[in-house]
């Protein structure tokens, strides 16, 4: 199927996300399979030491972070998901999920890691609206993250998505909470740079 991540279209039991990021590369967002596991494995391993302690704030075993991506839950209290690319032998280039907080049910921390080579061509952004989309159809209105605050380009992807943003500085992370209740759709575009889902077969925006 084709998702536009401008709507609230509610997921379907196969929801698959065809998508384009900026330069016109197709790709495709899934929640994550356990069938995944060696094109995860594979991610990991393409991955930098410095995107991998961005992500955890420490050093981790290619096994940890693996574990960290499968997770484990029902998708209403916890969801990961992938960005793939759509050539013939597809690559995991980014991981994105949520985890809801059980004392404060409307809102979930999420946290985004993308392959070094795809970082600054929107493929965070895109996750970022494909997951709160996903999130906002099991009722979750506020995203929370905590980011390393050397890490400028995932600030940016949160400041610049277009939601409603706050941040507070605690040591050397950022605290960054993010209004979802509506879909930016909703608002002018906060980016010149078009954002469009496409189908397998169309020919990607340029």
């Amino acid at each position: 199927m084709t998702t536009d991540l401008r709507t609230d279209e509610p997921p379907t039991a196969r929801d698959d996300s065809f998508l384009a990021l900026a330069d016109g590369t197709p790709v495709i967002v899934h929640p994550v399979r356990r069938e995944d596991r060696a094109e995860v494995a594979a991610f990991t391993q393409r991955l930098s030491l410095d995107s991998i302690e961005l992500r955890y704030s420490a050093p981790m075993r290619a096994e940890a972070v693996i574990r960290e991506i499968l997770g484990d839950g029902r998708p209403e209290e916890r969801l990961s998901l992938l960005m793939e690319t759509l050539e013939e032998v597809p690559r995991v280039v980014g991981t994105a999920e949520y985890v809801r907080y059980a004392r404060e049910p409307r809102r979930a921390e999420v946290a985004f890691l993308v392959a070094d080579e795809f970082q600054g061509r929107t493929a965070g952004t895109l996750l970022l609206y494909d997951l709160a989309r996903r999130a906002r159809s099991v009722g979750i209105r506020w995203f929370s993250a905590i980011v390393m605050a050397e890490n400028g380009a995932m600030c940016d992807v949160f400041r610049h998505s277009g939601f409603p943003s706050r941040s507070v500085r605690e040591g050397p992370t950022l605290r960054i909470d993010l209004d979802i209740g509506e879909a930016v759709g909703a608002r002018p575009d906060p980016d010149p740079t078009r954002i469009e889902a496409i189908g397998p077969t169309a020919v990607p925006a340029g």
